[in-house]
């Protein structure tokens, strides 16, 4: 019987990363450097086989190493060989690199790939396993990893990892020269129709697409549509032998998980069992229904679809030189006449970025709250060293600001969101990869009214000494407890249980190690966008705080992060309870010493 106690350091709720949108595999016993050519490594070469026979099984075309995905991901792998231990490289913090460091080629994964050469969308996974091959298997069995294995929209991808000593470490790469919303085939479900040796349980993953389940739960099924229209759901059962299993479903709200249907037991199932699943919906306005079954795994025998040939690897292929990069995509048209009048005339990169992002909202087509804001009403050029003349333009939103990064000899230009709430809790304004300006630590309200109209709530500054800057401040994983603790304008903590039935914790970050309130996990996993890179880590506990909206006390619930503050207002309309803190308004405040114009 083989073992299934190994886990994937970073990737399983009890370990250190989290997705980004991509999925993950590790090396079999690969000591060579990670400056090597890989992508004719056996270990590679397997599990890129076990990754392309699961898609066939789904009727979804094969994967092809990209050159230029390759050199991205082997140059992150080396990145990591050569800032082993940085404390930044753990959690969310394996699929970012910071300038300035050994081996920086991009902070994100999409500049990495971009720098490489690549044009067009990319994915990313990272992992610290081991083994290229177990981890390929442990993504299959979870519900995010899994979708970016089994997107048919993706046709690229480059592997590469390093395990040599303490140094283990495994980044794949996905990605598409053009994207596009539909694909064929219409449906992937999974697991498929007549497999066995399902595995039966899932402890999560990150982001949680089950943020309200208590683990371990059933194998994660999951239904994906690629059709045209929206997909709704009417039934979804389990059963087995006749008799349904007590389970949960729900349409996913996240970038990956949006029209995916997704279905579990609430227990782990039985070994060596069939289980039938049964879901009635509506797809394109259309009713559909779909049967399937699947049998669990007898503990000695693998995932297999019986009546299919499992391919024979396919042969190593040889080094390319990589291409000369091509121009970037062409991206979707941004109606000048659609934008408020502070973006008419901004940047063509940060039009786009609302448009994409908050372009919905304006438009009443989604129900939450700004991930920016209405309108910009502040464009500043500030002051950063490694910019073209050391200046850069900058555009000021209510909930944040954007940093327009003009282009390079090796580079397009890009959008940033700052660490403007590290910044203000620290009391330096950052200017430069390395250079900071010192400023006092803002007296800026976390939430609610500006400071003349709200001179008792907490600030900023009263975070200085619950916040992880500079390490130190961390708390243990509180999964499901109540959330009781109260923060002063002076920073000490007390507890009010009148507050413990309005939010949980949910969902806990190892990197800096914080609990992330559950209200704000289910948030960040409906945004339209890689939140790690709009929101950041969190920085502290979630804390309710008393603060005056609209001249009225209320209680509300604040998390800061690197980039963002997250608050809870229970009695505001659903869509709108979690909303992002003004923080471009307040990191405007505390810079310049003045109050921002309103809109």
């Amino acid at each position: 019987m083989r073992d299934r106690r190994r886990s994937v350091t970073g990737v399983a709720r009890t370990g250190s990363m989290a997705l980004v949108a991509v999925m993950l595999l590790t090396l079999v016993g690969a000591a060579a450097p990670a400056s090597a050519r890989q992508e004719n490594d056996p270990g590679i070469i397997a599990s890129l086989s076990l990754i392309n026979t699961w898609r066939g099984w789904l009727g979804i075309p094969p994967l092809k190493i990209d050159p230029a995905l390759q050199k991205a991901a082997e140059a992150h792998v080396e990145y990591y060989r050569l800032n082993f231990g940085d404390p930044s490289l753990a959690g969310m913090g394996l699929h970012y690199e910071t300038a300035g460091k050994p081996g920086f080629t991009g902070a994100s994964f999409q500049e990495r790939v971009e720098t490489a050469g690549y044009s067009g969308w990319a994915n990313e996974n990272a992992g610290l396993s081991g083994s290229m091959v177990w981890s390929t298997k442990w993504f299959i069995g979870t519900v995010g990893h899994r979708l970016t294995l089994l997107d048919p929209r993706y046709s690229d991808i480059g592997l590469a990892a390093i395990n040599d000593g303490k140094i283990k470490f495994e980044i794949i790469d996905l990605g598409t020269k053009k994207w596009i919303e539909e694909a064929s085939p219409d449906w992937a479900a999974w697991p498929p129709n007549g497999a066995t040796g399902v595995e039966t349980s899932f402890d999560g993953e990150a982001p949680d697409p089950f943020p309200n389940a208590t683990y371990p739960v059933g194998y994660p099924i999951t239904l994906k549509y690629f059709g045209a229209g929206d997909l709704t759901l009417t039934v979804a059962t389990i059963s087995a032998g006749g008799v349904a299993v007590p389970s949960f479903s729900s349409i996913g709200s996240g970038w990956l998980t949006r029209k995916t249907i997704q279905l579990a037991a609430n227990k782990p199932l039985d070994e060596g069992k069939r289980y039938d699943i049964h879901v009635e919906g509506t797809a394109n306005g259309q009713r559909f229904v779909r049967d399937w079954s699947f049998t669990t795994t007898t503990g000695d025998d693998e995932l297999d679809l019986p009546g299919t040939p499992r391919p024979t690897p396919p042969p190593a292929p040889q080094p390319t030189p990589t291409p000369t990069p091509s121009p970037p995509p062409t991206r979707s048209q941004v109606p000048l006449d659609q934008l408020p009048d502070g973006l008419k005339s901004a940047n063509a990169l940060v039009q786009q970025l609302w448009w994409e992002t908050d372009g919905p909202v304006a438009r009443t087509e989604v129900d939450r709250s700004w991930l920016w804001g209405p309108n910009s009403w502040a464009a500043v050029t500030e002051s950063y060293a490694e910019s073209p003349a050391h200046r850069r333009q900058v555009y000021y939103f209510d909930k944040a600001r954007m940093e327009v990064n003009d282009a390079t000899g090796q580079r397009d230009g890009f959008v940033t969101a700052g660490l403007l709430v590290r910044d203000m809790i620290l009391g330096k304004a950052q200017v430069g990869d390395a250079m900071f300006e010192n400023h006092a630590p803002a007296d800026v309200p976390l939430a609610g009214d500006e400071k003349p109209f709200n001179r008792d709530a907490p600030t900023f500054a009263s975070l200085a000494g619950v916040a992880s800057i500079g390490g130190g401040h961390t708390a243990a994983a509180r999964r499901g407890a109540a959330i009781r603790e109260v923060l002063s304008s002076r920073g000490a903590i007390s507890t009010n249980n009148a507050l413990g039935n309005l939010a949980a914790y949910g969902s806990y970050e190892p990197t800096l190690g914080h609990n992330i309130a559950a209200v704000f996990d289910n948030y960040l996993a409906g945004l339209p966008n890689d939140w790690m890179m709009s929101v950041g880590l969190p920085l502290t506990e979630p804390y309710w705080i008393r603060t005056n909206v609209a001249g009225v006390p209320n209680w509300v619930l604040v998390q800061a992060f690197e980039r963002r503050v997250l608050t809870y207002t229970p009695d505001n309309p659903a869509g709108w309870q979690v909303e992002m803190g003004n923080v471009g308004r307040a990191y405007y405040t505390w810079r310049y010493g003045v109050l921002p114009p309103w809109r």
